[in-house]
């Protein structure tokens, strides 16, 4: 059987996806690649199925599943949960190419898409090939931007980092900010829409020399007045090179860097870290979608008493989903330690065990489930779980919602 050590990340897009693998034997993540058209290597894997025994190919389903749009194959309306999962089964089997004997220990997969509802969707594909959400994360690009850049050397974001993202019909400014008065470290992602720009750049109206200095112009405005120690360039937009020269200029005073894996990459040292590769130092990503409390449950367990972590700060809200039992001894309420990672506020939250009491003092088993609603709505849902054939179950179930 093989072993679980291998770290990868998924960069899905409409038209390519990249995957990025962090095996046993490297320092980091290596983009695979795929033969192209003239018999060299890419990294770009055209996101598309071909259906056996037709001339079909199915692409575009990405764009179809975060719209909630049906894809359509031969006609007949398909399952997008298993377009995908036949999608990953492919993409992920150039792993096994790589490394015959070792297995996914971790996957994180980003995406252009962050609504919940095509999250769900990635979630479930994977389920069909038996990477469960202990072994999966699904993140937003600046979440893996973060990770990326956390990765490298500390002088290269020892103060602001920038970053331009620059598609076909998009042009986007991110800019990392990091508190690091604060232990661990917070971290923010700040960004600018550019998008008027990108048609300008992206036209045929203007000249290369006119577009550079469209570019560099704009960049100057973005980053005037901030203190950058590093900029990144990524995305197709760049590819013809209407920026080299720019780009030289830019690197005055600050290091600079291009290219079209960051994501990919990022998501490989984000696996990394999920699963155990302690190499960066330790942060709370502060994200739209990130928690921004640690929620914990005091408990006698090992032999000693400790605190147990129920959700962790910076994770993303739908990515937490624990469970646990417990067995009280003597205790009338559930009580829930809550820290702010921002305001560093504690406070206590307490669940009355109502309907068993009498039975508390090691007669009852509890069920505890954590999830959330949202970023700051937390779900704590407490089961009646009996206690053998002397005390059996109520079969009481009761939930709270926390607002943090």
């Amino acid at each position: 059987m093989s072993e679980r050590k291998l770290y990868v990340g998924v960069d899905l897009r409409d038209a390519v996806t990249q995957i990025a693998v962090w095996g046993p034997s490297q320092e980091g993540p290596e983009v695979l690649t795929v033969k192209d058209g003239d018999g060299g290597e890419t990294p770009y894997i055209e996101t598309a199925l071909a259906v056996p025994g037709s001339n079909e190919l199915v692409t575009g389903f990405l764009a179809k599943i975060a719209a909630q749009e049906p894809v359509v194959v031969e006609g007949r309306e398909s399952d997008p949960v298993n377009i995908l999962a036949v999608f990953f089964r492919r993409t992920l089997s150039m792993t096994k190419k790589k490394y015959p004997q070792e297995s996914i220990k971790k996957l994180v997969v980003t995406a252009e898409y962050d609504d919940y509802r095509f999250i769900s969707v990635v979630f479930r594909a994977l389920e069909k090939l038996g990477i469960d959400k202990d072994r999966a994360l699904v993140v937003d690009r600046r979440q893996t931007y973060v990770y990326y850049v956390m990765s490298q050397k500390k002088e290269l974001w020892v103060n602001q980092v920038g970053m331009f993202e620059f598609q076909k019909d998009r042009l986007i400014y991110f800019q990392m900010q990091t508190d690091r008065s604060r232990r661990p470290m917070l971290v923010r992602v700040f960004e600018k829409d550019y998008r008027d720009y990108a048609e300008l750049l992206g036209g045929e109206e203007h000249s290369e020399e006119e577009k550079a200095s469209i570019f560099e112009g704009m960049v100057q405005g973005a980053i005037h007045g901030q203190i950058i120690t590093s900029l990144y360039m990524t995305g197709e937009g760049f590819a013809d090179g209407f920026a080299d020269d720019v780009m030289k200029r830019l690197c005055i005073g600050r290091h600079l860097f291009q290219g079209d894996n960051l994501y990919v990459c990022g998501a490989c040292y984000m696996a990394g870290e999920a699963g155990g590769e302690k190499k960066i130092d330790s942060f709370v990503y502060l994200g739209e979608d990130a928690v921004s409390s640690y929620i914990s449950i005091q408990a006698y367990t090992d032999a000693k008493e400790q605190e147990i972590l129920l959700a962790k700060a910076g994770m993303p809200w739908y990515q937490i989903d624990e469970e646990l039992d417990l067995i009280p001894d003597g205790d009338h309420e559930l009580e829930l330690h809550i820290k702010n990672a921002v305001t560093r506020e504690k406070t206590v939250h307490f669940i009355p065990m109502e309907g068993i009491w009498g039975r508390t003092e090691r007669k009852v088993r509890i069920g505890m489930r954590i999830r959330f609603a949202g970023a700051d709505r937390c779900i704590i849902t407490v089961r009646d779980k009996g206690f053998g054939e002397l005390f059996p179950s109520s079969y009481r179930i009761w939930e709270e919602t926390i607002m943090l």
